[in-house]
């Protein structure tokens, strides 16, 4: 058992909502991503476990060696990526934004082939959901109505991430043109953060990246013209990502959309107060459509 304190390792080489990623205070080509205090330790396991999942099927080479400690919190031991995200290879070259868009619906597209039986049920996720303190402002009708849209939708044993977007796709090699026309170095995509990641229909995963796209809250602190050019970018991005996404699988919008509700309510039970009441909002909107169309 590996145990370290914060004086160890210095400063964080990447933050996130839940974890901080720091270099392997003794292993150059490893990483260590602290998770928060308050994130339970059988997710912490979870995560170790759908890892292996994702390394066994390709999706990641950033292989999991086991978990260490930091004061009273619990981290993962994993390989280092030197490489930078989807979204800034789109942004350092914005001829490469329909390139990046089509890649990142191949790499889910090939997540989708992958079976995960042994994964959480994405229903299931859900409904567990419902019961947190986050989805409490829904009122009995509902809640049961929500439980009932889940329940009728379909079965499935594909392996889901559902945080899947252009910064948690690492791409390591040379991004060079010369690369592009057949350089030495190969470039290679990796899917990280894998502490959502469940089983199901795929339409939910779809679901749940066209949230983040659509609805989720962008950096915090940009400008309003920072702001402007972001929006332009994702919209932009999410048009390639979705066309070849469908024409890769034939999913069709209606499948996806059947999942907007239950992709709200994981999201919700993220519980993140600068996008708290938007969400909310959403999500009864998405209810009373569904009401419409019964």
């Amino acid at each position: 058992m590996t145990r370290w304190t914060l004086a160890d390792l210095g400063d964080p080489v990447a933050t996130g909502r839940t974890s901080e990623v720091y270099a392997h205070p003794g292993r150059p080509d490893r990483v260590l991503k602290l998770f928060h205090g308050d994130v339970p330790g059988e997710e912490v396991e979870a995560e170790a476990e759908h890892i292996d999942v994702a390394v066994r099927a390709g999706l990641t080479g950033a292989r999991c060696h086991g978990t260490a400690y930091v004061d009273d919190r619990t981290g993962l031991v994993l390989d280092r990526l030197d490489g930078g995200s989807l979204t800034r290879v789109a942004e350092r070259n914005p001829l490469q934004l329909r390139r990046s868009g089509r890649t990142l619906a191949r790499l889910q597209a090939r997540m989708h082939e992958v079976a995960a039986p042994d994964l959480t049920d994405v229903r299931a996720a859900v409904l567990h959901a419902l019961d947190q303190a986050a989805l409490s402002f829904l009122s009995p009708i509902e809640q049961a109505h929500t439980r009932g849209l889940v329940n009728a939708l379909p079965d499935g044993d594909r392996l889901l991430h559902l945080d899947f977007h252009p910064e948690n796709v690492i791409v390591t090699g040379d991004t060079t043109p010369a690369d592009r026309a057949g350089s030495a170095d190969r470039v290679v995509h990796h899917v990280i953060d894998w502490q959502t990641a469940l089983r199901g229909d795929p339409a939910a995963d779809v679901a749940a990246t066209f949230l983040l796209f659509r609805d989720a809250e962008l950096f915090p602190g940009l400008s309003l013209a920072r702001k402007a050019v972001i929006v332009a970018g994702r919209r932009a991005f999410f048009e390639f990502y979705w066309a070849e996404y469908r024409r890769l699988t034939g999913l069709g919008h209606g499948a996806v959309a059947a999942w907007r509700a239950p992709a709200l309510v994981l999201r919700l039970a993220w519980d993140i107060p600068s996008e708290r009441d938007r969400l909310r909002a959403a999500l009864r909107a998405a209810l009373a459509a569904d009401d419409a169309h019964r």
